[in-house]
């Protein structure tokens, strides 16, 4: 059980980056018109703290 919540947070983490790097990508755009509709920052936000409180609970599972 412990195993799947570690799982869990390790790919709440790669989305978090998978975001940060959509979020780097999207700032420095060539084409300051084209916007996007993704909302990275808090694609990211959500996922660090899914990553955070998957890892909680998975260091308090016994």
């Amino acid at each position: 059980m412990q195993q799947q919540y570690w799982g869990g947070a390790a790919v709440a983490v790669a989305i978090a980056v998978v975001s940060g790097f959509g979020e780097h990508r999207r700032k420095r755009r060539r084409d300051m018109d084209r916007v996007g509709f993704m909302p990275w920052t808090l694609l990211q936000m959500l996922a660090m703290l899914a990553a955070l409180a998957l890892a909680s609970v998975a260091i308090n599972v016994r």
